[in-house]
């Protein structure tokens, strides 16, 4: 019974983002408790205190970028307009235009550039940054968006199933995503 809810559960996610998650469906089929278990970085995900919307959309979406290049950017994308990121600032974080991204999400995009590749001497102002605008609830809702968007492709290519790119849309148009370096 248990195996057959999450099932569901799985599916409606599906349906509601357009998204494959055959990977979770293998999970499931390991047992329960492994979806269960992978189904705690959702907590990590879920902290959104102290930071913008924005700034929390933009440091989740580098962290999957830094780790895919199609479908768990996409899911990204639609969780932000969730979030009532703007298409805008959206499309600014997905081609690097720091003039679409706005100061919240430009301040988030760099930081979250420079931790994630160790570049401290970019890192450790922009974290002084993020911590006069947003004190350390809001430098820890970043961390955690960073952390937790990581898991989910990671965990996808682990099973197998993150094989393709593909053309990320946001607000129904076509996004050229430039990958940071």
């Amino acid at each position: 019974m248990l195996t057959w809810l999450m099932r569901a559960a799985v599916r409606r996610m599906e349906k509601r983002y357009d998204y494959d998650a055959a990977y979770l469906h293998d999970l499931l089929s390991a047992g329960p408790r492994a979806l269960t278990a992978f189904l705690g970085v959702q907590k990590l995900a879920r902290y959104r205190e102290g930071a913008p919307s924005e700034a929390l959309a933009a440091a989740g979406l580098v962290a999957t970028l830094a780790e895919d290049c199609g479908s768990c950017v996409q899911i990204g994308v639609r969780i932000g307009q969730e979030q009532g990121v703007s298409p805008a600032v959206l499309r600014g974080v997905l081609t690097g235009d720091a003039g679409l991204m706005g100061a919240d999400a430009g301040l988030a995009y760099g930081f979250a550039q420079a931790s994630l590749v160790r570049d401290l001497e970019r890192a450790d102002p922009l974290r002084d940054e993020v911590l006069r605008r947003w004190g350390p609830r809001g430098l820890a809702a970043l961390a955690l968006a960073m952390a937790s968007a990581r898991v989910y492709p990671t965990v996808k290519y682990a099973m197998g199933h993150g094989k393709t790119c593909s053309q990320v849309r946001v607000d129904g148009e076509a996004v050229r995503v430039v990958k940071a370096e």
